[in-house]
C-alpha cells in the first residue's frame, strides 16, 4: 500500500484528504487474538458490554527535563534523572525486585546499589535481551562485563530468545516478532511499581530524557509480576555460573530436558567473535 505524507494530508485540499482516508480504510485489518497476554478477555467486548475491570492505584508520572541533554553536565542530569528516582525507588525495597530492562548496563553506580540489595538480602530478578535479541550489539558489550558479579551477588538473570519468543503461541499476534524484549518495568516488594522509557544504562541516566510512572498497586503489581515471569519461564535463558565458576551457562529445555549451553544462544561464530573483539574499546559512557 502507498504511504501517505502527513504534511501532504494536512496542508493539501479535501479531495487529496477523502483519498488518503479511504486508502487508509482500506489497510490490512490486524487480527487481534482473543484473549490478551494474561488471559483476559479483549477490552472491545467488556466496552460493549458495559462493564470494564480496573485496577485503581496511586499515580505519578516523572521526566526528565527537555534541558537535560544539552544544559546539564553528568553529574547535575544523573542526580535529577529518572533513573535516579528509579534507583531510590529500588532501594526502599524490602523484600524483592523484579525488573526488565533490554539494554542492561548497571556501571559501578549501579553495581553498588545491587550488592546493597544482596547485603539485606533482597531478592533481584532481571530479565533482558540476550545477544541474539539485541538490536544494538554494543550495548550488549558492556552488559556482559557485569553478568559474573550479578550472578556471584546473587541476582537471577534471565536473557530473552528469540527463537522460544517467537514460537510460544501465548504471546499471540506478537509471536510473529522478531523475539526482542522491549518492556522497561520494575516491580518493588509487589506492590510498587514503574513502567516507562528508560533502559538501566548510561545514556538513559545522562543522555537521552526518559519519563514513566510510578504506580502504588499490589493488584497491578502482581499481574505485572505475572508477565514477568511468564516471559522469563517460557521464552527465555536462565543463565548460571558452571561448577567450576567464572564461566557461564544458559539453561533452557527442550520437553521435560533440561538443556545446558556454554556460549551465546542463537548467536553467530562471527557475531559472537565480532562482540568478543570490540567489548574491551567500547567506552562505557557512551552505551
Amino acid at each position: 500500500m502507498q504511504a501517505w505524507p502527513i504534511e501532504d494530508i494536512v496542508q493539501g485540499d479535501e479531495a487529496s484528504m477523502r483519498m488518503a482516508l479511504e486508502m487508509a480504510a482500506r489497510a490490512p485489518k490486524i487480527e487481534l487474538p482473543s484473549v490478551d497476554f494474561l488471559g483476559y478477555g479483549s477490552v472491545a467486548e467488556e466496552l460493549e458490554s458495559g462493564r470494564i475491570g480496573l485496577l485503581w492505584g496511586e499515580a505519578r508520572a516523572i521526566a526528565d527535563p527537555p534541558t537535560k541533554p544539552t544544559a546539564m553536565t553528568d553529574s547535575e542530569a544523573y542526580a535529577t534523572s529518572v533513573t535516579m528516582k528509579v534507583w531510590s525507588m529500588l532501594m526502599h525495597a524490602q523484600v524483592d525486585v523484579e525488573m526488565t530492562s533490554p539494554y542492561l548496563v548497571p556501571g559501578v553506580r549501579g553495581m553498588a546499589a545491587f550488592a546493597d540489595l544482596g547485603r539485606r538480602k533482597i531478592k533481584l530478578t532481571m530479565l533482558t535481551n540476550s545477544l541474539a535479541a539485541n538490536d544494538e550489539p554494543l550495548v550488549h558489550t558492556g552488559y556482559r562485563r557485569y553478568r559474573v558479579l550479578l550472578l556471584e551477588g546473587g541476582a537471577d538473570l534471565y536473557e530473552i530468545s528469540p527463537k522460544r519468543t517467537t514460537s510460544n503461541e501465548r504471546f499471540g499476534m506478537f509471536g510473529t516478532s522478531i523475539g526482542r524484549l522491549h518492556a522497561k518495568t520494575v516491580v518493588v516488594d509487589s506492590r510498587h511499581l514503574f513502567i516507562g522509557s528508560m533502559n538501566l544504562d548510561p545514556r538513559s541516566a545522562t543522555q537521552n530524557t526518559e519519563m514513566g510512572i510510578g504506580i502504588d498497586s499490589p493488584e497491578l503489581a502482581r499481574e505485572l509480576i505475572r508477565i514477568i515471569r511468564i516471559g522469563k519461564l517460557q521464552s527465555a535463558y536462565r543463565l548460571r555460573l558452571s561448577k567450576e565458576g567464572g564461566t557461564l551457562e544458559w539453561l533452557t529445555n527442550d520437553g521435560d530436558k533440561e538443556i545446558v549451553l556454554t556460549h551465546e544462544p542463537e548467536a553467530s561464530l562471527l557475531h559472537r567473535f565480532y562482540n568478543s573483539l570490540i567489548a574491551p574499546i567500547v567506552p562505557e559512557a557512551l552505551l
